[in-house]
């Protein structure tokens, strides 16, 4: 049984050797990251040697339990593969990618090539942006924020009628943030590559706040036109109570 592992973090194309001068530690316990060539050139694994004792199949079993250990190589994976953002391609790998050696690593790259072009074509020159819209139904216009006691009422007929008001102009409210949320996504969409939304957060869970999760693959050289693009689309839904967060530039994960 070999003393330790290839652990890899993510696939390279790029016209140049990448640069890892700067680059981040690797998962804890890896040696240095460094770079594995893959025939026939511009094409590159991002790899560091780990001990087999520490990320061994039934090691991870063990541990995969623990979130804080999880957590604390997630982020050191993220941080190694976001070093490479701009490179030609990059193909970021699971957490946890690993090969007895570096030899079968590259073994599998070539076996997997055709589907792997495809996906580097793709991604290419592109990142990713995700955006997620939350209604807080305790909002602006909502009578909601006036609480609901009987000493602000004249009989429980009318308590019982405003607590049907609050619930109407909630629901009313979550309708249009929605609405508003679909126009925004398809107006986002014609400005990216490619985009995905995810609705198992925004429809489907019984209560969900959120009204859109979605992540939109874009050119890199187009982060700041897109960045405005959502400003425009999402600051008038502040006064409507709905907030909006991006987050990016991020590796390519919804899209490979």
């Amino acid at each position: 049984m070999s003393a330790t592992l290839t652990y890899v973090y993510c696939l390279v194309r790029s016209a140049r050797r990448p640069s890892i001068t700067g680059v981040p530690a690797g998962v804890p316990l890896s040696e240095a990251v460094r770079l594995v060539d893959v025939p026939p050139g511009k094409t590159w694994l991002v790899v560091s040697t780990v001990p087999q004792r520490a990320y061994a199949e039934e090691v991870l079993d063990q541990e995969m339990q623990r979130l804080e250990w999880i957590g604390e190589r997630a982020l050191a994976h993220e941080a190694v593969v976001e070093h490479f953002l701009r490179a030609d391609a990059v193909l970021p790998m699971q957490l946890f990618t690993l090969f007895m050696t570096d030899e079968r690593a590259v073994e599998h790259v070539t076996r997997d090539r055709r589907r792997i072009e495809r996906i580097l074509s793709k991604i290419a020159g592109q990142v990713e942006w995700g955006l997620r819209l939350t209604l807080d139904p305790e909002g602006p216009a909502t009578p909601a924020k006036t609480p609901l006691t009987r000493a602000r009422v004249a009989s429980g007929a009318d308590y019982l009628a405003r607590k049907r008001d609050v619930r109407d102009a909630v629901r009313d409210r979550t309708k249009k943030a929605r609405l508003n949320a679909t126009r925004i996504y398809r107006t986002l969409a014609a400005e990216a590559t490619a985009a995905e939304r995810r609705t198992d957060a925004d429809r489907t869970v019984p209560g969900s706040r959120v009204v859109l999760d979605a992540a939109f693959l874009v050119p890199a050289g187009r982060a700041a036109a897109f960045r405005a693009v959502v400003r425009r689309q999402t600051g008038p839904l502040k006064r409507a109570g709905v907030a909006a967060v991006l987050t990016g530039p991020w590796p390519p994960y919804n899209f490979i």
